[in-house]
């Protein structure tokens, strides 16, 4: 082939690439934010998108991960690599426990160190500021460094994920520059999406990931743009580094640093032990009965009077991890590297190398309320959602379900199936077809998709994770931020996830009763930290009470059959610290406020400041409870130790 033959090949595959990307553009993107792409200078800037990410997909300079090849790991076991941290991080850990309980490290052997780890629920900004103010007020008293694992709900996954990847471990770089990003506009407003768009780099940031999928064979939905806009406003910051000689040069960067956008790339702060390691929670709908019909359907008829539906066994939620190590569900005993999620999987091994999946796309996923269960949502979701594609696609889609099934119908489905939550590649596609060909693969692994949702949609703190068998977790810390946290319905959902561990939590004290007569300033006096004694279960309960009420049969769990002390934090006003502020019920902290001024930031850690300061005399005592037990456990005593 000559020159001009070679010339006109490229100019045709350039043109298909345009012609594909502008179907891609005007269908999906322009529809759900008309305002923002009105700019004719962001379309042609979008219009590099797809010739770029299609050249870098294959760029093993740019993603080394493209050179290797994935395997599924099987087993509840812990990875070898989470072994190796918590080797390197015990010794960081005795230093920080000696510190902050003021002991000799001379009298403390390191294995009496209990395992330390600390939560955070959803409930959207209130949740995720609420993670740093306490996470804050830890880094400040050495709490912090004495953390084995931190793990996130919804919300407190951004300040994770933000902490751990821009913010170079520094809550205090997430907490200012909050004050300065979370108004005047919404993530999904225009003027926010013209911000991210226009910024160097941002419309491959955005787009690109959402590109990708399409290359890897997934249908793109109203989530994954989501994920990447709201994603891509709360990361949109400046970088002194572009400014280095302090001109007053202000550019913002969504695009310059690919390892924002990669949680493998948080791997650096836990390899040698240095912070706790963080992980993110998602949740996926498990119906036995699902992809028996076929790839796409979860029934032959779709009619939910069909014998078929009605004889349908119990509904549940797997919880999945996201490390930076691993994505996975010890449930399903199922693990991939995090850098190969989003690749599609056959038979337990990867058959299309791609680039590692934007952490924006991870955050959507843990992050997707909007895409729970109808009952989850349809009282709010014209306050929660804005006006256009996104909000009134799901509008649409309720009400087309509402027509077609009838308000029967409509129960029935609220019930049991979730909205189309976000299409991702099932790694666990056919993983034991090949093992045991005389018996049915369990239903996961009949589809080779998987939708991943909000794990808030089941229970809003992460004890699931916490609770994993092998970890040994000795104390637990859960921060609540939790809209219904003044109800006191804390107990209903540790119970609900604790007897799937086979252990039950008791408060340790009755709960104080408010004084009518006493000051506001004490009127949740010995309630900013609760303590729960979790016991084993001789027998594991057959029915449970799940989140919505519901009297279920008790979803399987590989159980947790070591003794764990919960320390639970709701996130309460504090009179002393901010005046006549409720956190649940002020106006601009409720859960679905996605704008919040400086000041309004400040109130909110300053509260979260208050609350653990009043909390640490009650954690320092259970921590040296904890050490005290462990010790004597060691050297072949009782291990019952009073305060």
């Amino acid at each position: 082939m000559n020159d001009a033959e070679n010339e006109a090949t490229g100019s045709n595959h350039s043109s298909r690439i345009k012609h594909r990307f502008l179907s891609f553009w005007e269908k999906k993107v322009v529809p759900a934010f008309p305002e923002a792409v009105a700019d004719i200078t962001l379309l042609k800037a979008t219009l590099k998108v797809e010739a770029m990410v299609t050249k870098d997909i294959r760029d093993a300079t740019k993603h080394p991960e493209i050179a290797q090849v994935a395997t599924v790991r099987r087993g509840f076991e812990l990875s070898p690599q989470e072994v190796a941290f918590r080797e390197a991080r015990k010794a960081r850990v005795k230093d920080a426990f000696c510190r902050y309980l003021g002991l000799d490290a001379a009298e403390v052997h390191i294995d009496d160190v209990p395992i330390v780890a600390f939560g955070g629920s959803g409930g959207g900004y209130r949740a995720m500021l609420g993670l740093l103010g306490y996470s804050h007020g830890m880094k400040q008293s050495g709490l912090w460094d004495l953390l084995t694992y931190v793990a996130g709900v919804s919300g407190s996954c951004w300040s994770l994920a933000a902490y751990y990847t821009w913010a170079d471990a520094s809550m205090e770089a997430v907490i200012e520059h909050c004050k300065r990003r979370l108004s005047p506009y919404h993530p999904l407003s225009p003027e926010a999406i013209r911000d991210v768009l226009h910024s160097p780099g941002g419309p491959t940031t955005t787009i690109g990931p959402i590109v990708q999928k399409h290359h890897s064979g997934l249908h793109t939905v109203a989530m994954d743009l989501y994920s990447v806009f709201t994603t891509g406003h709360l990361f949109l910051r400046s970088d002194p580094n572009i400014d280095p000689k302090g001109m007053g040069v202000r550019k913002e960067v969504a695009g310059y640093h690919d390892q924002w956008y990669k949680w493998s790339s948080a791997q650096r702060y836990i390899n040698d032990g240095t912070e706790p390691l963080p992980i993110l929670t998602a949740i996926r709908h498990e119906r036995p009965w699902k992809d028996w019909a076929d790839a796409e359907h979860p029934f032959v008829h779709a009619d939910p009077h069909t014998k078929e539906q009605q004889e349908a066994s119990d509904a549940w939620f797997n919880w999945f991890e996201l490390s930076p190590i691993e994505v996975g569900c010890d449930e399903l005993e199922a693990w991939v590297p995090t850098w190969a999620f989003g690749r599609p999987f056959e038979r337990g091994q990867d058959v299309m190398q791609l680039p590692e999946q934007s952490l924006a796309l991870l955050l959507g996923l843990c992050t997707s309320a909007p895409a729970g269960p109808l009952t989850s949502y349809l009282a709010t979701i014209k306050r929660s959602l804005p006006s256009g594609f996104i909000g009134n696609s799901i509008q649409d889609m309720a009400k087309g379900i509402t027509r077609l099934w009838g308000r029967e119908g409509t129960e029935e489905f609220q019930g049991h199936h979730p909205l189309h939550a976000v299409n991702e590649h099932n790694f666990m596609f056919h993983l034991t077809k090949s093992e045991a060909r005389e018996q049915p693969s369990p239903p996961v692994e009949n589809s080779p998709r998987i939708h991943l949702i909000d794990s808030g949609m089941d229970n809003n703190c992460p004890t699931y994770v916490m609770l994993h068998p092998r970890r040994y977790v000795d104390v637990v810390l859960n921060m609540d931020a939790s809209s219904d946290v003044l109800k006191d319905s804390f107990q209903e959902r540790v119970d609900q996830i604790a007897s799937r561990r086979s252990l039950r939590f008791a408060r340790r004290s009755p709960k104080p009763k408010p004084d009518p007569e006493s000051d506001k300033a004490n009127q949740f006096k010995g309630l900013y930290a609760q303590i729960y004694d979790g016991n084993i279960l001789v027998d594991r309960p057959e029915k449970v009470v799940d989140s919505y009420g519901h009297t279920v049969t008790n979803p399987p769990a590989p159980p947790c059959l070591h003794k764990s002390t919960m320390i639970y934090m709701p996130l309460l006003p504090n009179e002393t610290a901010v005046p006549d502020f409720d956190p649940s019920t002020a106006k601009f902290s409720g859960s679905y406020n996605l704008v919040w001024t400086p000041e309004q930031v400040e109130m909110l850690i300053t509260v979260c400041l208050a609350n653990f300061a009043d909390s640490e005399d009650n954690i320092k005592d259970v921590l040296r409870e904890a050490w005290l037990k462990k010790r004597k456990q060691r050297e072949g005593g009782d291990a019952s130790v009073a305060l």
